[in-house]
């Protein structure tokens, strides 16, 4: 059995003439907490679509728990424990923020086909995504519209009904992205709580090097569609053609150019 929790195998799309991604072999192992890093245009969201089934690739595979699923569709890849959020939120707006994770814990649980009833009628749903909605720092805001949150609480709300279905993964794809600078810290501390727990494995994509640095067990950096380096933060940072390609000049034209 495979000593890793999901891998890509020469992973390879292209659209046209474009390589998006290309031979990308990676690795993660259960209740890690590894962070893919990469100039704008490197790849990296594409890369996601390619793990979570938006995409399918040219050429390569996706392992997960040791099951090749390269050709299995999303909704596969979610019921088998592969959760995914985007950069845009994602969310039920018209129901209340209880509603949104007692409707995941509900389908999580079998119990899909009753998903819009009263939510009274289902205390250990409710029960539950209380606990999930605490976990997200939103206790006390679980009668609010989800579409009246901030974007800051739509993103951890977003987190919290990922968790209800209970994913052996969690892709996170930028959940800082689109939020004020007050609003960072907050979710920074939810996803922290998250790794705190040893109970989750996390795949994140995010452009802010400091918090990546302060959250990761693992790095990989990609860089034109390629796997440039993956390893510890300290060896990733110390890499010195991660310095040159990523930190340096070429990092700097691929961002302005």
């Amino acid at each position: 059995m495979s000593d890793y929790l999901l891998e890509t195998k020469g992973l390879t799309i292209q659209f046209g003439g474009h390589v998006a991604v290309s031979d990308v072999s990676f690795q993660i192992k259960r209740h890690t907490f590894t962070s893919i890093i990469g100039p704008n245009g490197a790849g990296k969201t594409t890369f996601f679509n390619l793990i979570s089934g938006q995409l399918k690739p040219t050429a390569g595979q996706v392992i997960f728990q040791g099951r090749d699923i390269t050709k299995m569709p999303v909704h596969q890849r979610t019921r088998l424990g592969l959760g995914r959020s985007f950069q845009l939120t994602n969310v039920f707006p018209n129901l209340s923020v209880l509603e949104n994770v007692r409707v995941a814990v509900q389908a999580a649980s079998g119990g899909g086909f009753r998903l819009f009833s009263h939510y009274k009628k289902f205390h250990r749903y409710e029960e539950r995504a209380m606990e999930l909605l605490t976990l997200a720092h939103l206790d006390g805001k679980e009668g609010h519209l989800a579409k009246h949150l901030s974007h800051g609480d739509k993103r951890k709300l977003e987190i919290a009904i990922l968790l209800a279905l209970e994913p052996d993964v969690l892709l996170l794809d930028e959940p800082t992205a689109g939020m004020s600078l007050e609003e960072v810290p907050q979710i920074i501390e939810v996803i922290r709580s998250l790794k705190d727990s040893g109970q989750h494995t996390v795949l994140l994509i995010e452009h802010k090097i400091d918090m990546v640095l302060g959250l990761s067990d693992a790095l990989a950096v990609l860089f034109n569609g390629k796997l440039l380096a993956q390893g510890s933060p300290d060896e990733i940072m110390q890499n010195e053609l991660v310095q040159s390609a990523y930190l340096g000049g070429l990092y700097d034209d691929a961002v302005n150019g």
